[in-house]
């Protein structure tokens, strides 16, 4: 349970006006970063090596405090109407659950998204690593530039060691024009109207002088409890053949 935090201020974009912004988000304590270098690989995605955990939560805040509740583990069903890939799109896949508590950097994030204290939420919260090296590219979006599917979404950077490149773009949908483009640094995140903007991330590389590297991030969807991405009900509908095939 943590308290609602004063708004972040934003380094760059106006969520109200623009539909994205980012902020710094709370420095990650040594225990916390540690917990990335153990991260389980993603043996859905065996063409880049790439580790991860998952914890869906169910949310809420009551009397100025937010409540994160973890909710059972289930498969990570991402909707085959967003996700265009084979590897993902519709798939059930297993992830491992967080073994730290990111509620310092969700509490951080939800004082800047437009959302409704008093609906209740569930958020996704997976930590991943991206390493690349003489065997391994560093593909940090297979899916291309793409939507989500949720409420909001959100990438923050963790720890960038020894790469260069992961430049984070947000794209017009309808044009294919990249009206916004950075390379987020430790320890802060882009907050992103999903609905609105298609989003992606170029490829990180080794940086000059080094032969291996990687970025660590987390990925944080956030929806109201009604439009969950969780329970039986939406690995249907993420997963329905008639999506899948459009």
């Amino acid at each position: 349970m943590l308290d609602i935090v004063e708004k972040p201020l934003s380094i760059a974009g106006d969520f109200a006006v623009d539909g994205w912004t980012i902020i710094d988000t709370p420095p990650l304590s040594n225990e916390m970063l540690a917990t990335f270098e153990d991260l389980p690989r993603d043996m859905h995605s065996l063409q880049r090596y790439r580790t991860v955990r998952l914890t869906q939560y169910f949310a809420y805040c009551e009397d100025r405090e937010w409540i994160f509740a973890p909710l059972p583990r289930r498969d990570y069903v991402q909707s085959a109407e967003y996700i265009k890939i084979p590897e993902a799109g519709g798939v059930k896949r297993f992830r491992e659950q967080l073994v730290c508590d990111p509620s310092s950097l969700l509490v951080a994030i939800l004082a800047v998204l437009p959302i409704d204290r008093d609906e209740l939420y569930q958020i996704n919260v997976s930590q991943f690593r991206v390493r690349v090296d003489a065997e391994w590219k560093g593909i940090t979006v297979p899916e291309g530039p793409h939507r989500d599917g949720h409420r909001f979404s959100v990438v923050g950077v963790a720890r960038r060691h020894q790469v260069d490149g992961g430049e984070t773009q947000i794209i017009e949908p309808a044009t294919g024009e990249i009206v916004f483009r950075t390379t987020l640094q430790n320890n802060q995140a882009i907050l992103m109207n999903d609905d609105r903007w298609i989003h992606y991330a170029t490829d990180i590389v080794a940086a000059e002088g080094y032969d291996s590297g990687y970025r660590d991030i987390w990925v944080i969807e956030v929806d109201p409890w009604a439009e969950r991405c969780y329970g039986p009900l939406h690995e249907q509908r993420a997963s329905a053949p008639s999506i899948a095939a459009e």
